[in-house]
């Protein structure tokens, strides 16, 4: 049995990715997902402007955009008593196309490379996996169930039963695990999970549904999300699609599933709104995970299968496309042999808080719909609660979340000193500090900056050219680590990127800086190539 150098078991958003950033680190991998089908449940609306960036290095942003929400709409929230009650509030949140007139107006460093974009799972999926159909170094295999594994020093076994029951074992270098909240990859290697319910949400019931009716479904104006409490109205594609998630009120209340979901619909909005199909219904209980470990020896989680979030920030499947971003590239370097022992350690400490923060900061927000539930059960006037949200509002504005994050404390990451700059949720502070993303821009030829970078290998920025890059390079070439030299001309990138020499992993975060070459520059390439 020939081994695959990477078995990723999932064929969902974070596991198609996965398997396309090995794919553009020259790594072939097997596909598997035990279903035949892209989903066709709306698990997600809304792909963040950081994961835009990444789907801008494997050529697929202009796609994703092409199956989404067309880019003059905005993704407006109205905060609402009911369709049938009074509006409370409106947070107004920019379309794409105002987002890229913002990108150009402000090319100050504070923007991302790419907007945003609303676009359900189901319309994404099939980008990606028209995607990977292409690629010839993802082998797909659907209708093939993930049972069990063994692993050794050498490599991983994995049992597979394919659509016909029958057995199929899987020699594998290592396996990525991105199958779900409920992962049998992580029960198959004994990891576990920390989390918590929400006991102010015991449970929910979707109604996914066509409607043309837009009299009464925007009678209080257009959105993207109408927040009514009891429940919660989503505008998946500004046509004729909407799915609405009504909230249980105690925890046994949906154990059996409303036998007529249209009147049920309709009985809970109090609105004679005209629905022309319910396309489908299902039951789901809010929580939140975390695993224990992101990896056991050779096999490593990524996506649900690793943390999972309430829906509110959209934060779930981007978090994945972090993860998948990042263990590609690593399992990439140590499968093409430039990457030490210490890579693939660095996973964990480098995507577990991130993971940890996003979970929490997404209670957060679910927190704010919550206590103005609370404010509004207890006789509080609408003013008042309008004025507790707009205080609060941010849900899908936290920039920090999206762009901010930074690995402090990686072990392959070469260290500064005191004076990190301020991390907060919040707000993105543009900086070139070691593991941070760096500021994208415009330069002055019009070129985004990020399209400097090479997406397969690690890129040396350089905004001065005079040779000092020169001890570095020639140090990274005797290891065998991957290095793209880019000389950036610019006064403008160069004053918001901090230093004269930025090197960049090829997930794009900084992996060292500095105005001179580094007094050590085998120390550093050791480092950042986790050769210890």
């Amino acid at each position: 049995m020939d081994p695959v150098p990477v078995l990723v078991v999932g064929a969902g958003p974070v596991g198609m990715v996965t398997a396309l950033a090995l794919a553009r680190h020259g790594v072939a991998c097997v596909l598997v997902d035990q279903g035949f089908e892209t989903s066709v449940h709306p698990k997600l609306d809304y792909v963040n402007a950081r994961s835009m960036e990444f789907l801008r290095q494997f050529g697929l942003a202009d796609d994703v955009r092409a199956a989404g929400v067309a880019p003059e709409h905005g993704a407006d929230v109205i905060w609402s008593t009911g369709l049938a009650g009074e509006p409370i509030t409106r947070w107004g949140l920019p379309s794409v196309t105002q987002e890229w007139r913002r990108i150009a107006e402000h090319n100050d460093g504070t923007q991302p490379a790419e907007p945003g974009q609303r676009i359900s799972q189901i319309d994404l999926e099939p980008v990606l996996r028209a995607r990977c159909r292409r690629e010839p170094l993802v082998d797909l295999r659907l209708g093939v169930r993930f049972d069990s594994l063994t692993q050794d020093d050498a490599g991983v076994t994995s049992v597979l039963a394919d659509d016909t029951g029958g057995e199929v074992r899987v020699r594998s270098e290592y396996v990525v695990g991105c199958d779900g909240a409920s992962s049998q990859v992580r029960r198959a290697v004994g990891i576990g999970e920390e989390g918590f319910d929400v006991p102010g949400l015991p449970g929910a019931f979707m109604v996914h549904f066509t409607s043309r009716d837009l009299d009464s479904l925007h009678r209080h104006g257009r959105f993207w999300h109408y927040f009514a409490f009891r429940y919660v109205i989503i505008a998946q594609d500004e046509v004729d699609t909407w799915t609405a998630h009504v909230n249980g009120v105690d925890p046994n209340e949906f154990d059996e599933p409303p036998a007529d979901p249209e009147a049920f619909l309709l009985d809970t909005i109090r609105t004679e709104l005209r629905i022309d199909k319910v396309l489908l219904t299902s039951r789901w209980r809010p929580g939140f995970m975390l695993a224990d470990r992101y990896r056991a020896g050779r096999v490593l989680l990524a996506g649900d299968s690793a943390h999972r979030m309430f829906p509110t920030g959209a934060y779930g499947m981007n978090t994945g496309i972090g993860d998948a971003v990042d263990v590609a590239w690593k399992l990439a370097a140590v499968v093409r042999g430039f990457g030490g022992p210490a890579l693939l350690d660095s996973y964990d400490a480098e995507r577990r808080p991130v993971g940890r923060r996003n979970m929490h900061t997404s209670h957060r927000h679910l927190g704010v719909h919550l206590r103005a539930g609370e404010l509004l059960r207890g006789g509080a006037p609408l003013p008042s609660v309008a004025a507790f949200l707009d205080a609060e509002r941010g849900e899908n504005e936290y920039r920090g979340i999206e762009l901010g994050y930074r690995y402090s404390g990686s072990p392959v990451l070469w260290p500064e000193g005191p004076g990190e700059p301020s991390d907060d949720p919040r707000a993105y502070t543009p900086t070139t500090w070691p593991g941070a993303r760096p500021p994208s821009l415009l330069l002055s030829d019009g070129q985004q900056i990020f399209d400097r970078f090479d997406p397969a290998s690690f890129t040396l920025v350089d905004f001065t050219g005079d040779g000092a890059a020169g001890p570095l390079l020639a140090a990274a070439a005797a290891r065998g680590l991957p290095v793209t030299h880019t000389v950036v001309a610019d006064p403008r990138a160069r004053e918001l990127w901090e230093r004269d020499l930025v090197l960049l992993r090829p997930d794009h975060h900084v992996a060292w800086r500095g105005n001179t070459a580094p007094p050590d520059p085998d120390a550093v390439v050791q480092r950042v190539r986790g050769g210890g």
